[in-house]
């Protein structure tokens, strides 16, 4: 580009000498001395710079047409590119329309589920209580067959009562509505109590509960206690549900620099491999797990890691089939 800048330049500036000889030669002609020495040089020099203004004349169209060229590719590329600016507005505000509908949508289920599972929680408490005072002979007494029939509708009543709670705080989980007071507390003060109520369900089925990593001087951890146990009672409830009777389960408490890990292992059915991947979705429950426990609703994980990343904490799982499963769950140390 320099290089045709130059010439660009000479030719411009040869113009004033090139108007003077062609007077010249016109002068002469007219004067009629066209047989001099003179005149044939100056004919040759003519010749010479014709060629020469025809070579920077192609030169300098050259570079014209091809800095046209470039111009309109420019300005084409300038127009497409006007052209996709204009329709990613496009297709920003129609997603951002989308969400928005989204977003109604999804307050409108929330808030269908939260109508429909306190309209059903008041009937199910009802009956509830009058089964009991049936049961508890407060209505006269039973015979041993009627005392089973009500057992059983008693049961079931207990297990809609579980899945109607557990419909209302996967909803509030999801939408952020559940409340949270956290406090500072010693693990192991939580945990020996959990513990407690689990053993009493695992020695129904002679499974064995062990603790490891007990030491007091653990720093303390700042959590909501209701929720943790939540967590840990969820936990230690899906241990025991879906190991074989005369299985094990092992808990240990550790600490690092930030955090305190708390992992819950158990000799169960294991979760298959292609199934892990939807674990903490609300709703699932893998096709293993269905076969071993018909009932559950499959929203329990996803509660518990909701509350577990409430807390600034992490949990997750390793596990195979037929292998058993290991869970894991952090929350911040308390500094």
């Amino acid at each position: 580009m320099e290089k045709y800048k130059k010439l660009e330049i000479i030719f411009y500036l040869s113009f004033p000498f090139t108007a003077l000889w062609l007077f010249s030669l016109l002068a002469l002609a007219f004067m009629g001395h066209t047989d001099n020495l003179f005149w044939q040089y100056a004919l040759i020099f003519s010749a010479t710079f014709a060629v020469i203004f025809g070579l920077q004349f192609l030169v300098l169209y050259k570079e014209i047409m091809s800095r046209l060229t470039e111009a309109n590719a420019l300005q084409k590329a300038l127009q497409s590119q006007e052209y996709a600016a204009k329709m990613l507005v496009r297709r920003d505000l129609e997603l951002s329309r989308a969400n928005e509908k989204l977003r109604e949508l999804d307050a409108v289920k929330s808030n269908f589920i939260s109508v429909a599972a306190h309209q059903l929680r008041t009937p199910l408490t009802s009956i509830k209580w009058t089964i009991n005072m049936i049961l508890n002979g407060d209505l006269g007494p039973l015979t041993t067959e009627q005392r089973g029939f009500l057992m059983k509708g008693y049961e079931s009543n207990e297990r809609m009562i579980i899945l109607v709670n557990d419909m209302l705080t996967s909803d509030r989980a999801e939408s952020d509505k559940l409340q949270y007071q956290f406090a500072p507390i010693q693990i192991f003060d939580l945990m020996d109590n959990v513990l407690y109520e689990m053993t009493i369900q695992a020695n129904k089925k002679n499974i064995t509960i062990e603790l490891e990593g007990r030491d007091a001087n653990l720093p303390r951890v700042t959590i909501d206690t209701e929720k943790i146990r939540a967590v840990l009672q969820n936990l230690f409830e899906n241990a025991i549900k879906y190991t074989p009777a005369g299985g094990k389960i092992l808990v240990k408490v550790s600490a690092d620099k930030t955090s305190l890990k708390v992992t819950i292992q158990d000799t169960g059915i294991g979760i298959p491999e292609e199934q892990q991947k939807n674990v903490f979705n609300r709703f699932f429950r893998a096709p293993n797990a269905v076969k071993t426990q018909t009932d559950g609703s499959g929203l329990g994980l996803f509660i518990t890691k909701s509350i577990i990343e409430k807390h600034g904490g992490k949990i997750w799982f390793e596990s195979a089939q037929n292998k058993g499963a290991t869970f894991y769950f952090t929350v911040p140390i308390t500094h």
